[in-house]
This record gives C-alpha cells, structure tokens and sequence, in this order.
C-alpha cells in the first residue's frame, strides 16, 4: 500500500490518485467482509493474512490517517491483529505454547526455512513470531526471554512444537519493532512522516475519490 500512496504524493514524478483503485485497491480482489474468530475484516486475505501486511506500510503512515471506500486503515489492522490473537487462542492446529499471551504469526524464519506463516492451518506450523501486543511483548520476554532474546532484540522466529529457536536476526523485522513500539509510546514516527507536506495532499485526494463513487 505504501507504495501506492507515495507515488501519488511525490511532487515530481507523481501518479493519478485513481491507481489507488485500479491497482491497490481494485474491487476484485481486495474487499473481504467476512468475519473470522468474531471479528469482521473489511479488506485483506482470509483470516488476514501474514501479520507483517499490517505492519510495514504503516511504519511511517498513521493508519488512522485514511478512510477510503472500504474501511479505515487503523481498525482494519487491529482486526487483523484480533484474528491473530483469536486463532492462536483457539489453537486449530494444537501447537505447543500457543494462547492469548502467545501470538503473532507471520511471514518469518522457521525450521524449514523462510515461509509465510499466517493464521491457518494450511500455511501456520507452530512458528511464532515476537511482534504483537504488549501482553505477548511481555511473555516473550519475561517468561521466554533467555531463549528468545539477545543482543538485539527478540530473534526472528521460535517453534515451541519442536524446540527451535531462530538462530539469527532479520533486519527487516527488526526495524518494525523498534518503530512499532516508539509509535505505541508517542506516536513519534507516525507524526514526523504525516508532517511532510506532501503527504497530507495525497491523502485528501484519495478521500475525495472516496467520496466522489
């Protein structure tokens, strides 16, 4: 999504605000409308997908920024997060340690290597990892800590099922968390991104398409 939205904020090589969607949100295959474990999920893939999806476009841009035809980004991504959670508590696939204080499942290092674990049966092997909620923050590091954290920070990935603990660290998880829980405490990142003066236009062109169909 970020994608999309800077490209019809830059001020030089700037993109219709109508590719937001033809391309981004294109109604073929973006609205969901069904609800999972509860909880509705206006847009995304079915039970919401790697958990990752509502986590790197919005590092920068504040999801409560923007409301188009279909939701608001910021109650959409803690829906996500619900499915999440409520899938690790219902726990389908019987996986060690899972449970309201033990989720977060997401595209991720694992013991068959990098896949794209999401909450559902087919694609979730009991590979959990550390980028959740503060209760799940707290877990991780108070009750799992001398396995699951290090020098950096939580590792990428663990497997109670099978004892494994992710023997690196990705970069491109890293920095999310780092961001992630800055904008929990004071929403720093967030207001520093939303304050260039090109973003505040390219939202307002995008809520006026919103409005106009």
């Amino acid at each position: 999504m970020i994608i999309y939205l800077l490209a019809i904020a830059s001020p030089t090589h700037g993109v219709p605000a109508s590719l937001y969607y033809s391309g981004w949100a294109s109604p073929d295959h973006y609205a969901n409308g069904n609800s999972y474990f509860g909880t509705k999920l206006d847009v995304g893939f079915a039970t919401g997908g790697p958990l990752f999806f509502t986590h790197y476009s919005y590092m920068g841009f504040d999801p409560h920024a923007l409301t188009d035809r279909y939701t608001n980004y910021f109650e959409n991504n803690r829906n996500i997060a619900l499915i999440n959670r409520a899938y690790c508590v219902e726990n389908p696939g019987h996986h060690k340690g899972y449970g309201p204080d033990d989720w977060g499942i997401t595209a991720s290092d694992g013991p068959a290597g990098y896949l794209p674990h999401e909450p559902n049966t087919r694609l979730d092997d009991g590979t959990m990892t550390p980028e959740a909620s503060m209760a799940a923050f707290k877990h991780f590091y108070r009750d799992l800590g001398d396995r699951v954290w290090g020098i950096y920070g939580p590792i990428d990935a663990f497997n109670l099922d099978q004892n494994w603990f992710a023997p690196i660290y990705i970069g491109l998880n890293q920095a999310p968390i780092a961001v992630m829980i800055e904008n929990y405490r004071t929403g720093l990142i967030w207001k520093l991104f939303m304050s260039d003066p090109e973003i505040q236009p390219m939202v307002g062109k995008i809520e006026s398409l919103s409005k106009s169909q």
